[in-house]
């Protein structure tokens, strides 16, 4: 195992353990998976993205561990999560925005992969950059399958409602030139999946009606008169 280490803090989410350590004077991030070939893929694709900012730059990677440098800034989560209970459209428009330009990097570097498991907890902006911190979920795929979770995880993490997420998920689709009716149908999946994890009681039915309202144009409507 690796030396120079002192540990912070730790937590374990049943796949991996990640700890906030010293190492060798800098403060950096460990997880240790209970396989070798999650840490090897996912310090793969760390390695290519680090270099742009988009990804935490591996320190150190072998056997079942990664250390990567911990990355200073704004908690993503925290900030879609404020914008949606301001009705700041600035900032759900910002924080789109840097999301499609993570996602058309990592695209283009990884070519044939989807991230695979979006949570917003797992994203911090960093020097006007998205940066993303796990890969581990990361698999073959097509970017639809993304863009069908973040809306869905867009529209159950909106304080206020799922339709104050309206400016932030129409960014996305535009990002991307994908229409809400190429997606809705994979959204039902990531609903019941982030219901299930996070233990929010979601109406998936009036999410996905209001999701498909966005596609007949009538959104801006409903957005504008809900409370």
């Amino acid at each position: 195992m690796v030396k120079a280490v002192r540990q912070h803090s730790s937590r374990t989410d049943g796949k991996k353990s990640l700890s906030v350590v010293d190492y060798n004077g800098h403060k950096c991030v460990m997880k240790v998976y209970s396989s070798e070939r999650v840490p090897h893929e996912e310090a793969a694709v760390m390695r290519q993205l680090g270099i742009t900012g988009y990804a935490p730059t591996v320190v150190e990677a072998e056997g079942n561990y990664i250390i990567a440098e911990y990355v200073e800034g704004e908690d993503y989560a925290t900030l879609f999560r404020r914008a949606t209970m301001t009705d700041d459209e600035q900032l759900l428009d910002t924080l789109a925005t840097r999301l499609c330009m993570f996602l058309q990097m990592f695209y283009s570097l990884e070519e044939g992969h989807i991230i695979g498991r979006i949570d917003f907890d797992e994203f911090i902006l960093s020097h006007d950059r998205c940066c993303c911190v796990c890969f581990s979920s990361m698999r073959e795929g097509l970017p639809y399958q993304d863009i069908a979770q973040i809306v869905a995880y867009a529209m159950c993490a909106a304080v206020g409602g799922c339709y104050a997420a309206y400016p932030f998920v129409k960014r996305v689709l535009d990002g991307f030139h994908i229409d809400m009716t190429g997606i809705v149908n994979d959204m039902g999946e990531y609903i019941d999946a982030y219901a299930e994890e996070t233990g929010a009681l979601i109406d998936k039915n009036a999410i996905l009606e209001a999701a498909m309202s966005l596609a007949d144009g009538d959104v801006m409507k409903k957005w504008q008169t809900t409370d």
